[in-house]
């Protein structure tokens, strides 16, 4: 019978001693559960605060960005303007031609001199002659599409052709 009341002895103590351990472990649960609301407690408002933080940020951001935006359209808007002005003032010019060669080309107008047996006559004088003679057979200046002289000193006399059609004579000198 001993054995019997000390085997329910242990088996009292056990469960005694397996009560305190789940009431401690119970305790230290809370605690740590405590310990960790107020940790997290202590967290959370710092990260609140740094959230607001990127919130802001980002919007301003987002602000700068659709302006930098806006202004590149702009900018984007004259410079195509810019181009098609540019291009309105290219279109009908020849390529390769600079200022610098057309006004070479413009002031060189050589004068083309004609003497025989002491007379003298430029040729330019002798083109508005023939011009001048076709015009007054009741041509127009502006029907003229080409124009052939033909020089003869020796008869004292030019020989034109006028739009492979028309033919006539005029007093060189």
């Amino acid at each position: 019978m001993m054995e019997k009341k000390t085997t329910a002895k242990v088996d009292e103590t056990k469960a005694v001693k397996a009560d305190d351990v789940k009431a401690t472990v119970k305790e230290g649960a809370a605690a740590v559960k405590a310990a960790v609301k107020e940790v997290a407690a202590e967290v959370k408002e710092p990260v609140e605060e740094k959230k607001a933080v990127v919130k802001e940020v980002a919007a301003e951001t987002k602000a700068a960005v659709k302006e930098v935006a806006q202004e590149t359209k702009a900018v984007v808007k004259e410079v195509a303007e810019e181009t098609k002005t540019a291009v309105k003032g290219v279109r009908g010019r020849k390529p390769g031609k600079t200022a610098a060669k057309k006004a070479v080309k413009e002031e060189l107008k050589p004068e083309v001199f004609i003497q025989y047996q002491g007379n003298e006559v430029i040729v330019a004088e002798v083109i508005e002659k023939a011009k001048n003679a076709y015009v007054a057979e009741g041509h127009r200046v502006s029907s003229i599409k080409s124009l052939q002289v033909y020089l003869k000193p020796e008869e004292f006399a030019a020989y034109y052709v006028i739009n492979q059609k028309v033919a006539g004579r005029v007093d060189l000198f």
